[in-house]
């Protein structure tokens, strides 16, 4: 279970963790993001029953936001309603650092340390879902995140079904989280 202070990895981007579901009693998760330039934009997701309210402190983001490209730089605060679609990626020159508060925070933070977790030792796929695993993520995160397919959610809920077994039975696991790093959280007391 992440706890304020703990950071972690995916290549060169970061995520703190400011305040967690346990900080707040569930009203919300508080992050800040570090995000080094990249080229490609991430696939698009929602959260079918969170907002999302982001302060960009540094640098610049791009977010495609409902099918609408929005570029946001520092100083700059934006909020993301349940349902809508979105992505987010850094293409400028120079790093971009956001807070990022989810809310309520639901799993959110287990979500984080699985996903991040998971592209930071390269186990995901290139477009960034890990494919045996995204079975028991959509059913294990369902209220958390929703990835946009273009199929009805009733139809990737029943796939998804149908696959987790499979995904079980190859060693997969509906949460992960990373190996414990010296940078990664305060030390133990």
């Amino acid at each position: 279970m992440a706890r304020s202070g703990d950071t972690l990895h995916m290549g060169a981007d970061r995520l703190t963790f400011l305040a967690t579901a346990a900080d707040t009693d569930g009203a919300y998760l508080e992050v800040e993001v570090d995000y080094a330039s990249a080229a490609h934009m991430p696939p698009a997701h929602y959260h079918p029953k969170q907002t999302e309210l982001f302060r960009v402190q540094s640098g610049q983001i791009n977010v495609r936001l409902d099918g609408t490209l929005h570029t946001y730089s520092a100083g700059a605060e934006f909020h993301i309603p349940p349902g809508v679609a979105h992505s987010m990626w850094n293409d400028g020159p120079e790093r971009t650092r956001m807070t990022w508060r989810v809310t309520p925070a639901y799993r959110t933070e287990q979500l984080f340390e699985t996903l991040w977790g998971l592209a930071g030792e390269g186990r995901l796929r290139p477009d960034g879902t890990p494919f045996l695993q995204m079975p028991l993520l959509a059913l294990g995160f369902r209220d958390e995140y929703r990835a946009v397919t273009g199929r009805p959610h009733a139809v990737d809920m029943a796939l998804s079904t149908l696959l987790a077994p499979v995904g079980l039975a190859c060693g997969y696991r509906p949460t992960y989280r990373p190996p414990q790093r010296a940078d990664q959280s305060r030390a133990a007391a």
